[in-house]
């Protein structure tokens, strides 16, 4: 799979549609499938879970991250 790094903006409703899905199949030990900038994928059940918050000048960033291997 070639490198990739894509940030989609997207509505409110999506949004919390997505973190909806997502936090179900959690709870749920299953996989999460999603499509981003036109590539599907799956995160599996035991993807590493992280929260991430930076902060720089005048802007800060809130970071919910899956990483696994492929």
């Amino acid at each position: 799979m070639p490198e990739r790094d894509v940030e989609r903006n997207c509505s409110t409703q999506t949004f919390v549609e997505t973190l909806r899905r997502l936090a179900d199949a959690l709870e749920r030990g299953e996989a999460f499938r999603i499509q981003v900038a036109g590539a599907r994928f799956s995160v599996p059940r035991d993807a590493a879970l992280s929260i991430e918050h930076e902060a720089a000048d005048d802007e800060e960033e809130l970071e919910l991250q899956l990483r696994w291997r492929r």
